[in-house]
């Protein structure tokens, strides 16, 4: 029940998670170049003609809210976060693909559990604008809606897959 054995279809599943996790990981350079910019700006509108932005902070915090879900998805993915594996590490082969499946089941369960609270909070938020810009509020809660997705998606992956060749 739990072998090495990948689902027929895995290597379709491995290219579109590989096409995802690039697509967040540019996303992430594209979001930290703008931020960098956009402060870079601020500082110089502020030092150099004595003008602050009144629109650089608000827009720099949705931007890294986003990055940190982009990030932290990646992240979750190749199992770069800090993650205790004593246990997993003293179980025999079958018993560890066991364990690590499960471990994805609560997560995906974790990952609803968010996504559900995420949409509703979005939804209540959505027709809120922020005072310096007036983007709709949604768009920055909204993140932690596409973070819960992404880690329902990436936990779905691992169950399917046992995380194979996604450790780093």
């Amino acid at each position: 029940m739990f072998s090495e054995r990948m689902p027929a279809d895995s290597g379709k599943l491995r290219v579109f998670f590989d096409r995802l996790e690039t697509a967040l990981k540019l996303g992430a350079v594209l979001l930290a170049l703008l931020m960098l910019g956009a402060l870079a700006l601020q500082v110089f509108m502020r030092y150099v003609f004595g003008q602050a932005l009144s629109w650089s902070e608000e827009l720099t915090l949705l931007w890294f809210a986003w990055l940190i879900v982009f990030t932290s998805a990646v992240g979750f993915r190749r199992m770069t976060h800090a993650r205790m594996s004593l246990l997993l590490d003293l179980l025999p082969a079958v018993a560890r693909r066991f364990a690590e499946r499960l471990i994805a089941v609560l997560v995906l369960l974790l990952s609803a559990y968010l996504t559900f609270g995420a949409w509703h909070y979005f939804s209540e938020t959505i027709d809120s604008v922020s005072p310096a810009i007036g983007y709709p509020v949604g768009f920055l809660y909204g993140a932690v809606l596409v973070f819960g997705i992404l880690m329902a998606m990436f936990s779905i992956e691992r169950i399917l897959t046992a995380g194979q060749g996604l450790d780093e």
